[in-house]
């Protein structure tokens, strides 16, 4: 593998119809001269049926191809708000970004959150606008909206030759050479600048030298004392400003026409950074910190991205190798498991198809069939020198649905794992506190998709739900009771007598039993037994069947027979004492409360505020922040289920928002009464004699 390929992985993203896979689907035609003569189709790239009847991207689609002598990677990655922990994922394995933008439709609000993943993950971007030759475009539109919305300086290195339906090429700002549409896919002519177009071209072009010389000391110096910055001095000051986030440099393209797809490439290759350039680290067995040397000759080193399982070729894993060779044979080891996996081969994408590679180095994504034990986020690594590079951040998965199946949860737990191993955004988990098994995710979409993926690869037909509130009771007064068990059935009886005083604890204390038994009323024996009793029944309380929290029970009083005591007998009479106590402790219900965190468009929060009013919700502060405002609330859960679907119709799905449990507040009178009813009705209360 020789140190002076020329290589660039990147990922492409942006808000969901900014024409991110339209514009991969061309650049591999552009490199493919045997693709040019066929129009250009997304069919190939989104080929899941869930993302053909939607017709957008959900996963990470990684696609590679050569031109000029250079390799590229690029990640195609979902823009669909409810898929965007994939985008992190793709930028942790990536060295460049690029933005897509449609000149068609406004930036504002839609790309906001794929530029915060972005800014988040510190990844040098270019800027893409696309679609120049629609009716609509307007390049001088969407360069305002970056600004005004994205709150990032954007720096052109191309301007389009007209517009819309007339678009006859681009300017290119470094060489000051027009590239002028030819007949045939990709083919460009090149020119002198128009005339009509002279001004504007210099005064952009004077722009992109001053914010180059200013991302570079050397080169400002340079700048300053008026000499002429060279087209490789202009790139290094982009490259330097693209690094530091500075700003965005930004190109244009018409890629159904092949315009600008020869300018986006080599603008990859001169300022987003080479694998070499990648500062990796990982942590060795013993948790120590080691560097990775991004070397074809070094110790291997990979991770894997995205796991799919197919019906017919089973597990496929996508990973990016970012240090060493890989060829036929390899033996890997996975430092999570300590699992060796032989990699007998492996191939790399092309549209929708796999083609079998002999060798991949620094900085390659490659696929690998049928690991025994690998999962996304995995490291692959020599067996002699293991290294495990940071692990894939959990998301916040802000929305629940509880999952049913008519084959029983177990069927439908079965299969929801199986699609948890291509996509561990997703949580499945048995709620404590309600029994139902619930599914989670980062929106309802993602929920739903999921469904339909578990349907058709597993033959499972799985119904969602509106999730039960996790409520609890609890007390506010303190009580007394006596529970006293006596049976005589012949032969030997069973009798248990406890006396149990019940009190009010602080919220988030929980449960405590305190043994007040003095000159032996109750042997220390059945002691634990009366506690055991009253932890049985703390699990359904009196008002609505709900668990019962925060209180403490002290043992005070009892009696005791010599032969018909026992434990259950004291089990029961502790569960007596704490129904009857629980009755004069003036029960109340508690219901969870989550923490949310939004982010919404300045134009939007009065919207959202009038909203979570409308939640019961309590608004805790508000912060202006790069690209909006930054609302903090407590809202109660039973409020907040549909918040995903209701903030998306809000603001027109720029908002996204984060939920965490938060505590336990009474719920208010008025629908503490209706819960119960409800509770009652349907059979959850269980009497004293239960």
């Amino acid at each position: 593998m020789p140190n002076d390929r020329v290589i660039r992985t990147f990922a492409i993203l942006g808000a969901d119809g900014s024409g991110k896979t339209a514009l991969v689907e061309n650049l591999l035609r552009f490199a493919d001269p045997k693709r040019a003569s066929s129009e250009g189709s997304t069919s190939r790239l989104d080929a899941e049926p869930e993302e053909k009847k939607r017709n957008f991207t959900l996963s990470i689609h990684p696609e590679s191809f050569e031109h000029d002598g250079r390799t590229f990677h690029a990640l195609d990655c979902p823009g669909f708000a409810a898929f965007l922990t994939e985008v992190e994922w793709a930028l942790q394995v990536t060295d460049g970004a690029v933005l897509a933008l449609s000149a068609a439709e406004r930036a504002h609000n839609h790309a906001e959150r794929a530029y915060d993943v972005l800014a988040e993950s510190g990844r040098p971007t270019i800027g893409l606008i696309g679609r120049m030759d629609h009716e609509q475009a307007d390049f001088q539109r969407t360069l305002a909206d970056i600004e005004g919305s994205l709150k990032v300086r954007p720096v052109p290195l191309v301007i389009p030759i007209g517009r819309g339906p007339g678009l006859k090429g681009l300017v290119d700002l470094v060489s000051m050479k027009a590239e002028l549409v030819d007949k045939g896919f990709g083919k460009e002519t090149e020119a002198e600048i128009p005339a009509e177009l002279r001004a504007e071209a210099e005064a952009f072009r004077a722009a992109l030298v001053e914010a180059a010389a200013e991302s570079d000391d050397a080169l400002l110096g340079k700048y300053l004392e008026g000499e002429p910055l060279t087209p490789d001095e202009i790139y290094r000051g982009v490259a330097a400003g693209a690094a530091s986030l500075k700003f965005l440099p930004v190109t244009c393209s018409a890629a159904k026409l092949g315009v600008g797809l020869r300018e986006l490439l080599d603008l990859v290759v001169k300022v987003l950074p080479g694998p070499e350039s990648r500062a990796v680290t990982g942590r060795d067995l013993a948790g120590h910190e080691v560097p990775v040397d991004p070397a074809p000759e070094a110790p291997f080193v990979a991770q894997v991205f995205r796991t799919s399982i197919d019906h017919f070729a089973g597990r496929v894993d996508y990973a990016r190798i970012f240090a060493g060779t890989l060829r036929h044979d390899a033996v890997l080891m996975n430092p999570r498991t300590r699992v060796e996996e032989r990699i007998g081969h492996f191939y790399r994408t092309d549209g929708a198809q796999t083609a079998e590679v002999a060798e991949a180095g620094p900085g390659d994504v490659v696929v690998l069939l049928k690991l025994k034990d690998a999962r996304t986020g995995d490291t692959l690594c020599d067996r002699d020198g293991p290294v495990q590079l940071p692990d894939f951040r959990p998301p916040n998965r802000p929305v629940a649905y509880a999952v049913h199946s008519k084959g029983g949860d177990d069927k439908a737990a079965a299969a929801l794992h199986k699609v948890l191993e291509e996509d561990p955004s997703l949580e499945l988990a048995r709620s404590p506190e309600t029994g139902e098994m619930l599914l989670r995710g980062m929106g309802q979409a993602h929920i739903e998709v999921t469904v339909e993926r578990v349907k058709r690869k597993h033959q499972v037909e799985v119904t969602l739900s509106t999730p039960s509130p996790a409520y609890l009771e609890t007390i506010t007064a303190v009580s007394k009771a006596q529970g006293k068990f006596k049976r005589q059935t012949g032969g030997h009886g069973q009798y248990g007598d406890a006396t149990v005083e019940l009190s009010p604890r602080g919220r988030g204390e929980g449960f405590e039993f305190e043994d007040a038994i003095v000159g032996g009323v109750i042997p220390r024996q059945f002691i634990p037994s009366v506690e055991k009793g009253i932890r049985g029944a703390m699990g359904s309380g009196p008002l609505a069947g709900y668990p019962v929290v925060d209180f403490q029970a002290k043992l005070t009083f009892g009696s005791y027979h010599d032969v018909d005591s026992s434990d259950m007998a004291f089990q029961v009479a502790g569960s007596m004492a704490f129904k009857k106590a629980m009755q004069e402790a003036r029960p109340i219900l508690l219901e969870p409360i989550m923490k949310l965190e939004i982010r919404v468009p300045e134009e939007y929060v009065g919207a959202v505020m009038g909203d979570l009013n409308s939640r019961r919700a309590r608004v805790q502060g508000m912060e202006p922040v790069a690209r909006g405002v930054l609302v903090r609330a407590l809202c109660p859960h039973a409020e907040a289920m549909s918040y995903d679907a209701d903030l998306r119709s809000l603001t027109q799905g720029a908002g996204y928002f984060t939920m965490d449990p938060a505590h336990y507040d009474p719920v208010p009178p008025q629908l503490a009464q209706k819960i119960i009813e409800r509770r009652r009705a349907e059979g959850k209360v269980k009497g004293l004699e239960e």
